[in-house]
């Protein structure tokens, strides 16, 4: 080392300690965590069972100015039927998607063909449902359902959720996605959008449980689930952990589907998971979880291996606390009317 470098060494940890030992603090910036996003979907956009799902399906439907799309689990809903007649007759782009295994779908399918409707079968394989379940208006409006288009489908305890930001252009992609894969014709679908996002995340088939299974193990106060059915092992596991977490993990269950799964309701149980039963006089058709008060998530059917592995699926995923708060009041209520 040459004696000017080695100098300027000594002169550097002599004014270095001088600082130190003199009380002079050096501030390190501070990392900034990155702040989750919030979704703006109002209250207002939640609609809870029939009377509030129905009419509001009803007023967005005749409310299309150029198209309406439609892709259902189930549909012979004959009000329902008339009015997409109706619109179809009118000039509107009228494009449905129904499951090829439900009979229901057998009737209302040759009736809207007959009247030169766009409508087919979503080409699943043999055994595969195709659970999705919702309407799209003008590509920027969707409503996604709990309940599909039939009466017993609509007089069931259950949730619709009106999309108007960027996650109903999304819907509108998705099912333009479906479209293509049944008629290899695509349809034409900004591929961007111009309206307001709403940080609302869509899923389809395995990342609808990749969605559940981030959003339990992130939870740090509550977890609330109505449910038909929770049989997916990966899910009853995330579910113990979080109980074993201190989270406070509730389940309202549809009791005539539980009761085929005993054994893996006595293991939650047994790990501090509260079970009750939503009373038999009315279906329970919700997929819904709460976390944390804060966000939410809707999903097209049960939470089985089949759903996530074999059918096709569609949920969203709302980090609303507006939305959330109503939905655990909801929640609540269900809470105190159902059975140990």
């Amino acid at each position: 080392m040459s004696k000017r470098r080695f100098v300027f060494s000594i002169f550097f940890l002599l004014s270095f300690n001088m600082l130190f030992l003199s009380g002079c603090a050096f501030k390190l910036p501070k990392l900034s965590s990155k702040v989750a996003p919030i979704s703006t979907l109002p209250a207002e956009a939640l609609f809870i069972d029939k009377d509030a799902i129905y009419n509001r399906t009803l007023t967005l439907i005749e409310s299309a100015q150029t198209s309406i799309y439609v892709e259902q689990a189930e549909f012979d809903d004959p009000r329902l039927i008339q009015l997409l007649l109706a619109k179809s007759r009118s000039g509107i782009d009228v494009r449905i998607l129904l499951d090829q295994w439900q009979k229901v779908n057998r009737a209302t399918l040759d009736q809207l063909k007959s009247q030169n409707v766009s409508v087919q079968f979503y080409p699943a394989q043999k055994g595969q449902i195709d659970h999705t379940k919702y309407l799209i208006v003008d590509q920027n409006v969707a409503l996604i359902y709990g309940p599909p288009w039939t009466e017993n489908g609509f007089l069931a305890h259950d949730l619709a959720v009106e999309l108007s930001g960027r996650a109903a252009w999304k819907a509108a992609t998705s099912f333009s996605k479906d479209w293509e894969f049944t008629t290899t014709f695509p349809l034409t679908v900004a591929k961007t959008s111009l309206l307001p996002e709403d940080n609302i995340v869509l899923a389809i088939n395995a990342n609808v449980k990749q969605q559940l299974s981030e959003q339990i193990s992130t939870s740090t106060k509550s977890i609330w689930i109505e449910n038909s059915e929770i049989t997916e092992p990966d899910l009853i596991q995330a579910l113990i952990d979080a109980s074993a977490k201190g989270r406070d993990v509730r389940l309202i269950l549809d009791q005539a589907v539980a009761n085929r799964t005993p054994v893996t309701l006595e293991k939650l149980k047994a790990k501090g998971v509260h079970i009750r039963y939503y009373p038999s006089q009315v279906e329970l058709g919700m997929h819904l979880a709460i976390f944390d008060n804060s966000s939410f998530l809707l999903s097209s059917s049960g939470w089985t291996r089949v759903s996530f592995v074999a059918d096709h699926e569609f949920s969203i995923t709302v980090p609303s606390p507006t939305s959330a708060v109503k939905l655990a009041q909801i929640f609540n209520l269900d809470w105190e009317k159902s059975i140990e």
